[in-house]
C-alpha cells in the first residue's frame, strides 16, 4: 500500500509491504525494516525500526494522526496516494470548470444588465437579465468576483453560449 505523509511542511512518498510477519517500508525510495506490534489492544505500539526500538502512541484526530513518544507529540497527515491522486485531479477539475466567462445558457433578448465593468459581486448577485420564452430569467454571480467586460448591450438578441460578461482574475 503507498501512502503520502505530510509533517511539518514536509512530505514523505511511503511504501509498505509485509514479508514474513514484517513491514518493509520504502519512504523516499529508501527501503527500511519495520516490525510493529501493537501492546495490549490499545493504541500504544513497540516499533523495531531495524536495530532500533521505541514505544509509541497512535492517536487518530481530524487532520491525520498524533503520535506520542517519550513526552513529544508529532501531528502527521496521512493519506491514500490513490486518495491523493484523486483530490489533486479533483481540485485541477474545479479549477478548471470556474468559467472566466459566463456565457447566455439560452438563446434570447437581454432586458437588462444589473452590473458594470470594474464592479465587484458576489456570489447570488444579478447580473443579467435574459428573456427566453417570453420569460424572464435573471443570472446570477456563480462566485465572488470582479466584472472586467460586459460583451452585449440591452435589448440585444443573444444565442445560447454567446459571451455576456468576463470576469477578473
Amino acid at each position: 500500500m503507498n501512502y503520502i505523509v505530510k509533517f511539518e511542511d514536509k512530505e514523505f512518498k511511503i511504501e509498505l509491504e509485509d514479508r514474513d510477519n514484517q513491514v518493509v517500508a520504502k519512504i523516499n525510495g529508501e527501503i527500511i525494516p519495520i516490525q510493529i506490534s501493537e501492546i495490549n489492544g490499545s493504541h500504544i505500539y513497540s516499533v523495531l525500526i531495524g536495530n532500533h526500538s521505541l514505544e509509541i502512541e497512535v492517536r487518530r484526530n481530524e487532520a491525520g494522526y498524533q503520535i506520542l513518544h517519550q513526552g513529544n507529540t508529532l501531528e502527521y497527515f496521512v493519506e491514500d496516494e490513490r486518495m491523493a491522486r484523486l483530490k489533486h485531479t479533483m481540485d485541477q477539475t474545479v479549477t478548471q470548470s470556474i468559467e472566466k466567462e459566463l456565457k447566455a445558457p439560452m438563446p434570447g433578448l437581454i432586458i437588462s444588465i444589473e452590473v458594470k465593468s470594474g464592479q465587484h459581486v458576489k456570489k447570488g448577485d444579478g447580473l443579467i437579465v435574459i428573456e427566453a420564452m417570453k420569460m424572464e430569467n435573471e443570472i446570477k454571480a456563480p462566485f465572488d468576483c470582479t466584472i472586467k467586460e460586459i460583451k452585449i448591450k440591452e435589448r440585444q438578441a443573444v444565442e445560447k453560449n454567446q459571451v455576456l460578461v468576463v470576469f477578473s482574475e
